[in-house]
């Protein structure tokens, strides 16, 4: 895979890796890959975070199955202290450094209902806390991660265990060294080796990535990992950038092979992949994929019932952080080396939809994504699409 750009463009695996559609439809900003893609009607579709006064941006979800019945939403809830909040929908402006908390909320009938809100990490730094992550590494004993947001060089990476399915959580621990990082809700996972893993990135800087205050690019990415439940860290030996930004917000997956797959976002029109055959201490130099993307994120994962990967991402090529849609899926069946059956989760060009988590119950992917409206200013909601998995490959 780590061959001359000019070259794969040329060559005939342009066209193999994207299940045969030309690399020249790609060169365009505005392109999209997969034409005539459907919509996919979801079985359950639902706004479960919805604008409020008081709580006007929702985002950095994920759901996680606490058992054979129970799934908990966990998110990223922002808050307003105004005594008079904006009442008009969508207007608040509420930016990414505002007062923030992590809330959860249990459903008992697979995303179909939902119950009461609960904070499970109160906001205890200047600005906020978010970006929740939650790892199982038993039937009782699961890792909870976020990132508390101080000021321009202090945004941390910080760590809570529970011992009783999420019910309770111990002490928090800081794992990152002091400085200044970033994570993305639903990234975290354990290998096959019992590795925990973190996708992470932050600012360029000659002691170490994220030693130094974020300007707005060189950007690096990495992971923390741990072989012991994290009661130990490390993290990446090297780290993965691209010219422009950088790149940042990777998602990862494990192949079957043991390597690990990462596509990152970055400002080049494209997402790009690398890759590491060691869990994750080092990583393959970036190259440009196939698959057109704004700087907006994707999520790669494993479908527990086929064994193929799904990809979901905002497929448009675009050197800017917009537009935020079509949200589209594609699966790989062969470890990530082409990628066929585009089908679009949404795809109004009037709204925005990115920063998509998914979970696996049964025969149904649970998609939630943060939404808004184009006219909207920074505020936003969760929407959660439930599908059928056949429907990803008919």
């Amino acid at each position: 895979m780590n061959i001359p750009r000019r070259t794969f463009l040329k060559s005939s695996l342009a066209c193999s890796l994207l299940g045969g559609y030309p690399a020249s439809i790609l060169l365009a900003k505005g392109e999209s890959i997969g034409k005539n893609r459907p919509l996919l009607k979801p079985v359950h579709d639902q706004i479960v975070c919805p604008w409020k006064p008081n709580f006007p941006r929702h985002d950095h979800q994920l759901i996680f199955p606490l058992d054979d019945e129970r799934l908990l939403l966990v998110w990223s809830e922002y808050y307003s202290q105004s005594e008079n909040p904006s009442r008009k929908k969508g207007h608040s402006g509420i930016g990414d450094h505002v007062e923030c908390q992590i809330t959860s909320m249990i459903s008992k009938d697979k995303g179909r209902t939902w119950g009461d809100r609960r904070v499970i990490q109160p906001n205890e730094w200047k600005h906020n806390v978010k970006h929740p992550n939650l790892v199982r590494l038993s039937e009782n004993e699961v890792l909870f991660f976020y990132v508390g947001w101080d000021s321009a060089k202090q945004r941390n990476v910080f760590c809570r265990r529970s011992m009783d399915n999420c019910q309770t959580w111990g002490e928090q621990r800081q794992i990152s060294e002091p400085g200044w990082y970033c994570n993305n809700a639903d990234h975290a996972l354990k290998l096959s080796t019992g590795r925990v893993i973190l996708p992470a990135h932050g600012p360029h800087a000659e002691k170490y990535i994220g030693g130094t205050a974020y300007k707005g690019g060189d950007l690096h990415s990495f992971v923390f990992y741990s072989d012991d439940g994290f009661r130990t860290w490390k993290r990446s030996a090297d780290s993965m950038t691209a010219k422009g930004r950088g790149c940042h917000e990777p998602a990862m997956v494990e192949l079957k092979d043991g390597r690990l797959l990462c596509f990152l976002r970055n400002t080049n029109q494209r997402l790009y992949q690398s890759f590491s055959e060691d869990g994750g201490v080092h990583w393959s130099t970036p190259e440009p994929s196939e698959l057109p993307a704004p700087e907006s994120p994707p999520l790669v994962k494993r479908i527990p019932t086929t064994g193929d990967l799904l990809l979901i991402w905002n497929n448009v090529a675009s050197p800017s952080n917009w537009p935020r849609t079509p949200l589209t899926a594609a699966i790989s069946q062969d470890e990530g080396k082409t990628w066929k059956h585009f089908k679009d989760i949404e795809n109004q060009s009037s709204v925005d939809a990115a920063y998509p988590s998914v979970t696996f119950v049964g025969d149904e992917a649970l998609i939630a994504y943060y939404s808004r409206s184009t006219k909207w200013k920074r505020d936003s909601e969760v929407t959660l699409r439930i599908y059928k998995i056949d429907q990803f490959y008919a």
